[in-house]
Order: C-alpha cells, then structure tokens, then sequence
C-alpha cells in the first residue's frame, strides 16, 4: 500500500510541474522591433519555437514593404526565413542572403547581422 501511495504521489507531482514548465525558446515569443543599418526599421514577429528550436512568424521590412514568414529553410522565391533557437541565441538565416546573430539579453536581441564578406552591422530588437 505504501508503493502505491507513492508511486500515486509522484505521477500527481510530475504531472503538475509539467503543466508549469515553460517550453523551451518561449522567452523568445512575442513582437521585437529594430533597426538594421542599411535595410531600416524591422518588426519581428515570433509566435512560437518549436522542440526543435524552429522559429515560427515573420519578419517585415516596412521600407522595402517586405515581409518573409519562418519556415524550415530559408527559400528566395518562397520569401522565407529560417530561425533557429538554441539556449539563449536565435540564429536567423534570411532569403536575401543574410544571417542574424542574436542573444536574448532581458527585454532585448541583440547581435548582428552579416551579409557576404564585407557587410557586418550590429543590430537590436527591442521586446514590445
């Protein structure tokens, strides 16, 4: 009788903090907005990561008028983007052709953006 309370006891217990836990890269969910020097302001859009780490949402441009949803692959024709989360960083590889290189610090992404051999600029979104 005494196994079976307990082994009751730990499934109710595990049950619980399962229901608390917070899935991994949430911290990474909501609306970022930013400036990226040479392409203009930028919201960020992420509405979930996956077990993975694959970023689900999209980014838009509001210069260029120009918005890739998170996919699985980045793909040109298809404007999309892939992200990746991994602990504290979000790597984003774009259908332009650039990569961000991001760490969650607080409230804010910060890190950089790289382009080819010559473009790299710091960058950071801001949580709102």
């Amino acid at each position: 009788m005494q196994s079976r309370r307990l082994f009751v006891g730990v499934l109710l217990a595990s049950l619980s903090s399962a229901g608390h836990a917070q899935p991994a890269g949430g911290q990474f969910v909501g609306t970022w907005k930013g400036e990226v020097p040479g392409i203009g302001e930028s919201t960020m859009t992420i509405t979930a990561v996956g077990q993975n780490g694959q970023v689900e949402g999209r980014m838009e441009f509001a210069l260029q008028s120009y918005t890739a949803a998170f996919a699985d692959k980045y793909d040109v024709a298809k404007q999309t983007n892939s992200g990746v989360v991994s602990g504290s960083t979000l790597t984003i590889d774009t259908a332009l052709g650039g990569r961000y290189l991001l760490r969650l610090e607080g409230d804010r992404l910060n890190g950089k953006y790289v382009r080819g051999t010559t473009y790299d600029v710091p960058v950071s979104f801001k949580k709102s």
